[in-house]
């Protein structure tokens, strides 16, 4: 890159500075399809420490924060590079990184918690186990097996295909001869119900 055009695109971005909030989003964004480079290292820098005091106050490390937002940094380049952004009205370019931080962070502690397994003796299955229950303490344990024998047939019986099989919905469906998304709803709400018993 020449000296002419290192010097044209500091100026250019220099302007964003003094430019009103939207039309320095959008001005923002414009630079970021062209691949500015002081662009998106300036990008980079203003947002990094906004994610990294999320994550750490919510249960992750310094490493782990790095890891999040240059995902989150590198989704967001991504959309404007597909013209897959857009812009909320009185939003902003940071903001929009912070969510999807945000958002890949909150997926991440969802699908890495750790979980313990909870055992149901029942009259009909020597054990069934539930793998979205967690922090449970014996007493608490006690109390959801009484609580399990007192579903219906029809719930227990979903509840087990599904938690203690390992069936998937559609072979569910299929063995009771129910549509794929009943199955689904009937699920939930069994699982719905058996939590309200828990705590009422």
């Amino acid at each position: 890159m020449s000296k002419a055009v290192r010097s044209k695109n500091c100026v250019s971005f220099a302007l964003l500075i003094i430019m009103p909030s939207e039309a320095l989003t959008h001005s923002l964004i414009e630079a970021v399809k062209a691949n500015d480079e002081k662009a998106l290292k300036t990008l980079y820098n203003n947002n990094y420490s906004k994610v990294q005091q999320y994550v750490l106050q919510n249960s992750g490390t310094e490493e782990q924060a790095k890891d999040i937002y240059q995902d989150a940094f590198i989704t967001t380049w991504r959309n404007i590079q597909l013209g897959k952004f857009k812009l909320v009205e009185n939003s902003s370019l940071n903001a929009y990184i912070f969510q999807v931080a945000k958002y890949k962070w909150l997926d991440h502690l969802r699908s890495s918690s750790v979980k313990k397994t909870i055992r149901f003796e029942t009259a009909h299955e020597d054990m069934m186990t539930f793998e979205d229950l967690t922090d449970i303490d014996t007493e608490r344990i006690a109390l959801i097996k009484q609580n399990f024998k007192k579903l219906g047939d029809a719930c227990r019986d979903m509840l087990t295909r599904f938690y203690y099989r390992r069936q998937a919905l559609k072979e569910i469906a299929e063995a009771l001869r129910i549509t794929e998304e009943t199955a689904k709803n009937n699920k939930y709400r069994c699982m719905e119900r058996l939590r309200s018993m828990i705590n009422p």
